[in-house]
Order: structure tokens, then sequence, then C-alpha cells
């Protein structure tokens, strides 16, 4: 008890949530021997927690071996309302597996599974999630102060970050991926033929959609991500933490919101909807580029891609690679 006591008066502020749960994580694996700390996050108005449709923040694919998806599932995750319950000890064998809500930021809901051969106190670990739900609301808190701060960043049109924040923020990226050897992924996405909806409905028409198109890929993003409006109908997203499978995963879900939406429409003489759909490329740091610049390049240049295979599809490098072996197979 006396190393949570320190721990909890020592612990510095952190500005996000990655490294608040990290620090957890080390203390953890120190004072209980245990395996690995996965964090995931998930909107907080989904009802129930769908392992497969939760976002990881820290802990990679490696880790779920560990436990495999099924009992983490069966642990866990069909036990009901999780958001309400600071924590969970299943064993099985001589293992004991443990659930742990870490509280909210934004839309945000995160919570922890780990394992250790060690029986952990209840009672500790639901001090372990005051803290965290704790920290957490003060990271929010900041959050929203450098988001005041950021007001000179701001698209007029979508609310969306605008292009000037979108270099910075990538400028600072790689330099942070130089030390942390942390990777991001960019996600250039273009609506496709826009140019007919100004030309038949009128540019009023056109920056309501843009607005509301806008409105829908924020929805499907974490509070860690970042989305900007490069120009005219283009947008680009930056996940952070995340690859380029997690990208076109992210993409795919974006691609099939936009598809399977009618957007309202109202030109005076009827209200009616259209629908729209968009080409996205997708692009990791730095394992597809090694500058600020070259990243946003290559996601431009597989929305592009994406584009001239038929539009409504989204492609990161991997795609672009496969189709050319493919056409080089087919020609010889």
């Amino acid at each position: 008890m006396n190393d949570l006591v320190h721990f909890l008066s020592d612990f510095p502020f952190f500005q996000n949530e990655k490294n608040l749960f990290l620090h957890i994580e080390e203390y953890l694996a120190k004072s209980f021997l245990i395996r690995p700390l996965i964090v995931f996050s998930v909107d907080q108005n989904q009802n129930a927690i769908e392992i497969q449709k939760c976002r990881m923040v820290i802990g990679k694919d490696d880790r779920l071996q560990l436990y495999g998806l099924h009992i983490i599932e069966d642990c866990f995750t069909k036990r009901g309302d999780l958001k309400n319950l600071p924590c969970l000890k299943v064993k099985i064998e001589n293992c004991y597996y443990y659930y742990l809500n870490m509280g909210n930021k934004g839309n945000q809901f995160y919570f922890s599974i780990f394992s250790t051969p060690n029986d952990i106190e209840v009672d500790q670990l639901k001090v372990f999630s005051a803290f965290s739900k704790s920290h957490l609301s003060f990271v929010d808190k900041y959050n929203e102060l450098y988001k005041n701060q950021e007001l000179i960043h701001i698209d007029d049109v979508t609310g969306l970050y605008n292009q000037r924040k979108l270099f910075k923020d990538l400028h600072i990226l790689v330099e942070k991926s130089k030390t942390d050897l942390d990777s991001f992924c960019v996600l250039f996405i273009d609506i496709d033929r826009f140019k007919l909806v100004n030309d038949n409905y009128g540019h009023l028409v056109g920056t309501r959609l843009l607005e509301n198109v806008a409105t829908d890929i924020k929805n499907l993003l974490r509070d860690s991500d970042y989305c900007y409006r490069y120009g005219g109908d283009e947008f680009v997203i930056i996940l952070s933490d995340s690859d380029s499978i997690s990208g076109k995963i992210v993409g795919e879900r974006i691609l099939k919101k936009i598809k399977s939406k009618d957007y309202p429409i109202d030109t005076h003489k009827d209200q009616s909807a259209i629908s729209l759909s968009v080409s996205i490329g997708v692009a990791e740091y730095p394992q597809d580029a090694k500058s600020s610049d070259e990243i946003l390049a290559i996601a431009d240049r597989m929305m592009y891609e994406a584009k001239e295979s038929g539009r409504g599809l989204v492609f990161n490098t991997q795609d672009v690679f496969k189709s050319s072996l493919k056409k080089y197979v087919d020609t010889n």
C-alpha cells in the first residue's frame, strides 16, 4: 500500500491519455508482475462493448495473443454495463484476468485488460479506476483550453482544423516520431464528383453538404485523432499511434457511413436528398514516408489511385503494390 501512496503522490500531470496509461502500466508491472496492459477506447454512447470495434490506445496486436479475443469477450465484454463497473476479476486455471474502468475523455470511454498470476486486491484496483477517471477529466479540461487557443486554426465552414494547422501538426508528429518511435497514419479524403453537386444545386447547398460530411467524419474518430479541411471538398485525417492497416479500417468505416446516408438538400423548390461517395488514400509514417511533405503527398497519391480504380474505394500502399503486381502478371 505504501508503494501505491508514493505512486499517487508523485504522479506527474500528463497532457494526453497515452502517457497516463503507460505510467500506470509501469507501476502495475513493477508491483504485480502483470502481463502487458492493453487499453481500448470506444464511443461512450455505444451501449455494449464489442471488442472488434474498439480502438487500442496502448498495446499492439501481439499483446492480444496473450489472452485471445474469446477470453476477453467471454470474461468481460458480455457481462453487461461495464461502464459503471470500476473493475472486474476473473480466475481461469492459475491466472487472473482483470478489467479496469479507466474513465471518459470527450466522447471516448476507456477500459483496460491485463492478466497476472497474482491476486490483486479489488480495493487497490478501484483506487486506480478512480485515479484514472480523475486524471482523464483534467486532460479533457486541458484539451478544451488548448482548443480555445487554437480557434485561429479552425475552418469557418466545417469547424475542422485548417490546412495551416495540418502542416504544423505533421511537422510536430514527424519530429516526435523520431524520438518516441511512434507511427501515425494519414488519410486523404476527396468527395467523388462534388463539382457536379455545386453545378447542379449551387454553392450554398455544396457548403451545407461539406459541413454535414465533416460532422460524419469527425464522429467516427477518437479524441486523439485530428481532422482537417484541406481545401474545397478534400479532408485530411491524422490517426495517432496507428498503422496503414488501422488507417484502412477507419477509412472503410468513413466510406461506409457516407455511402449509406442520404444527405438532405433544400433548394427552396423542394426538399430532397442525394447520395455521396468518397475516395480515400492512406499512408503510414515512417513506413511509407520520411518527411511531413512526403507522407501527405503519398496519402494524396493513394487517394488518386482509389479514384482511378473506380471511386468509392480506400487505398493504401499495400493495395497499390498488389494492383501493380496483378497488372504485371496479367500482361506477362
